[in-house]
């Protein structure tokens, strides 16, 4: 067999005559090549050379008629070639069966044999148009059509006529290159390894050392074995020097201005699939995520090819960020850099593992597009500010450097992004005891005590003062490990310390009555923590406080929370027009019992379907009005009208008002409006019954002087009070009597309630 593709070594398939024929290819206005882009080593991706499924007849025949508009008379052009196919039988390793056909058409040729044997439609057009000019030639001769690929046709011998016929050169010219891949070691060049390249047929032109990088660019040179010179290259359009060689050249010149860059990435995929693939080698790794696509991005945007190219290549586990080199070093790769990792129990953290399957062999060209970074550490931290403790494939986020101090964390970490482990899950956190945690996903606030979340409700952020006494931030998934108990109520006690204490923007309240929140337990918490807060002193019973969501003021009482009716009502009640109101967390107000609502002491009530009238006294009751005699000797002159509802939360008093008074311990008599108080000797003159007053009701009250035992009433008339009794006085007597002390004015209703005696002396 004369055909020295054939052999082992010393394979050259280049007519020497096309070398220099086909040296000047047609010009282009406008060229898509450059020639500094022109790598040596990479001259075709294998991607695109053996994609058998880049174009169907129909496009190449598209194609074809593009390039010429019209031929020469008497001769066909390679648009309108037609020939009879014999059928071809499967070749194990190279080409699959080929069912010849009658009258088939030079594009029929082209797409059929390249499906068969998974050689490039584009790469067996440019072939023609490199070996023999057939693509754009307008008068092709019979006999370029019959060495129409250049197979069989070494440089020192004829062309072997076994091998003649369009058909028959495309066929072989395919299969061949097939050939060259499948048996990479029978031949002269080599990929991965560094061959030395002729730069012309003339060995006295020299050879340079080139890295051939893949199977196709290996192809190229077993079928053509020369490369360029500069000359060759400085004129791309052109002829270069006597020892300038085009072939190759010519390939990538071709294919660039016709079809695009030469290279595709380490990225696939196809048209009709979002799928994308990593490739290395003959291996397919599917890119799950669109963040993994991202993380491989310095491998260039993924190119297209069919899904017949695809299907030749062996797939195997997904692709992940970890990635193994020829020396066997395993890299985390992020942000276009490759983390080295300084132990297998390191990759296992990162959610890999130094099995096969737990990282992805890569070539020495694919790594090395990513910049080396510094080493892999425990503790990883990514340009949005989140730290996290890789452990296992886990991660579990620290809230801050007190939490990883107090865990035993030793300090130091790598930063890359948070993509970078989105795809590890979420751990425990790492918390230090007692902290407000900012929820980064949500925005919202939790408090972590005890290893228990309670959420901060919205309303109640700004009243327990939590931004400024934030510990840290964690991500939605991190507290989500954490258990939930209900909400936190602001209610706490550090163990030990005996008190509890509410929480405010203000500061923190002790509790002075725990019965007042018998309804809330309080949340144990580290005294760290209380002094974030200024001690605002006690919250004792008659506390006004209020929900940061509603204008409602509320009493605290032992018992319960008391809804204040009304403005005028809290001025009653707290005796300033400026009372203090404390805002408390709205979940702490909905815990509390609710108890009836407060009328203002001191402030007199009635119902409109009952002319009873009652004077509320304090919180706890509503005594009796017989008459607004007492009441306007005490300076009780406002009423106004309550529900029946509210006015039965006021039990009512066993007695009515009277003009005898009790506030604070301290017995009064009231008259002209304001009180007046009695000693145990002025006691014994007043015969009333004394009606108890609450504080807040009395503080609603004027006192004025203390009671003597002289009354004076509305017509003039003065009585000294002797032993409960009432003794008319002349005035001629009374000076005698009173030396001038003055009397006490009362109403004529006052007086008549004294019993009335003998004059006085």
């Amino acid at each position: 067999m004369k055909l020295r593709a054939a052999l082992s070594v010393g394979l050259t398939m280049i007519l020497a005559v096309g070398l220099m024929q086909f040296a000047t290819p047609p010009q282009k206005a406008e060229a898509a090549a450059v020639a500094n882009q022109f790598n040596p080593g990479m001259i075709i991706s294998d991607a695109l050379f053996y994609d058998g499924g880049a174009m169907t007849a129909n496009a190449v025949q598209n194609f074809l008629n593009s390039q010429v508009r019209g031929c020469a008379a008497g001769y066909t052009c390679l648009k309108d070639y037609r020939q009879d196919t014999a059928s071809r039988p499967a070749v194990a390793g190279r080409c699959a069966a080929y069912a010849g056909a009658a009258n088939e058409s030079s594009a029929e040729i082209i797409a059929k044999v390249g499906a068969a044997c998974g050689i490039s439609q584009k790469a067996l057009i440019v072939l023609l148009q490199k070996e023999q000019g057939l693509v754009t030639a307008t008068s092709p001769t019979s006999g370029k059509y019959q060495i129409a690929t250049g197979f069989a046709c070494p440089d020192t011998a004829a062309c072997d006529a076994q091998y003649f016929g369009f058909f028959n050169q495309v066929y072989s010219a395919a299969s061949q290159f097939k050939r060259y891949s499948t048996l990479p070691s029978a031949f002269n060049h080599v990929a991965g390894r560094v061959n030395n390249i002729r730069l012309h047929p003339n060995a006295a032109c020299g050879s340079t050392p080139v890295l051939i990088q893949n199977a196709a660019t290996a192809g190229l040179y077993n079928y053509t074995p020369y490369q360029p010179n500069a000359s060759a290259m400085a004129n791309l359009y052109g002829t270069g020097d006597a020892c300038a060689s085009y072939g190759n050249r010519n390939f990538w010149r071709y294919y660039t201005d016709w079809f695009g860059s030469t290279t595709v990435s380490s990225l696939l995929r196809t048209p009709e699939s979002d799928a994308v693939y990593l490739v290395v080698g003959t291996k397919k790794h599917q890119v799950p995520t669109f963040d993994l696509y991202n993380a491989f991005a310095p491998l260039g945007a993924a190119s297209y090819v069919s899904q017949a190219y695809l299907d030749t290549l062996t797939t195997s586990h997904p692709a992940t960020r970890i990635i193994r080199t020829s020396d066997t070093s395993i890299y985390f790769i992020d942000s276009a850099i490759k983390v080295p990792f300084p132990s297998c129990e390191m990759v296992v953290d990162y959610g890999g593992s130094c099995n096969s399957d737990g990282y992805v062999d890569v070539t020495d060209a694919q790594a090395a597009a990513f910049y080396t970074g510094p080493y892999a550490t425990s503790v990883f931290g990514t340009t949005a500010g989140t730290r996290y403790l890789l452990d296992n494939g886990t991660k579990h986020e620290i809230l801050n450097d007190s939490s990883q101090a107090a865990a035993g964390i030793p300090f130091g970490m790598i930063v890359l992004t948070e993509t970078a482990i989105a795809h590890l899950p979420f751990a425990s956190p790492v918390i230090n005891d007692s902290s407000y945690v900012h929820n980064r996903d949500t925005g919202g606030a939790t408090f972590v005590a005890g290893g228990i979340q309670y959420p901060v409700q919205a309303p109640d952020v700004a009243a327990y003062g939590v931004p400024p006494r934030y510990a840290g931030a964690l991500r939605a998934g991190s507290l989500g490990i954490v258990p939930i108990h209900s909400y936190f109520s602001g209610v706490v006690t550090v163990p030990g310390s005996g008190s509890v204490q509410v929480l405010s923007a203000s500061g923190r309240f002790t509790i002075t009555n725990p019965a007042m929140i018998a309804a809330v337990s309080p949340i144990a918490v580290s005294a760290g923590f209380v002094g974030l807060y200024t001690d605002q002193g006690t919250l004792a019973d008659g506390a006004y406080v209020k929900s940061p969501t509603d204008s409602s003021v509320y009493v605290l009482s032992a018992a319960s929370l008391r809804p204040i009716a009304g403005w005028d009502s809290l001025v009653s009640l707290a005796n300033t027009p400026n009372p203090t109101i404390l805002t408390v967390p709205a979940n702490m107000i909905a815990a509390l019992p609710k108890g009836p609502p407060v009328l203002g002491p001191g402030t007199m009530y009635r119902t409109f379907a009952d002319t009873s009238i009652y004077l509320i006294d304090g919180l706890g009751n509503r005594v009796p009005i017989g008459s607004f005699d007492h009441t306007d000797a005490a300076g009780f002159t406002k009423w106004t009208y309550a529900s029946q509802e509210n006015l039965n939360g006021y039990p009512i008093a066993p007695a009515a008002l009277t003009f005898g008074v009790v506030c604070n311990g301290t017995k009064y008599v009231s008259a002209g409006g304001s009180l007046h108080a009695l000693t145990a000797t002025t006691e014994a003159l007043y015969p009333f019954a004394f009606t108890p007053l609450a504080a807040t009701t009395c503080a609603r009250t004027v006192v004025g002087t203390p009671a003597i035992d002289f009354i004076r009433t509305s017509n003039g008339s003065i009585y000294q009070l002797v032993a409960g009794e009432r003794r008319g006085v002349t005035a001629a007597g009374l000076a005698a009597l009173n030396a001038g002390r003055g009397w006490l004015q009362v109403t004529d209703r006052f007086a008549a309630d004294i019993p009335l005696g003998p004059p006085a002396g």
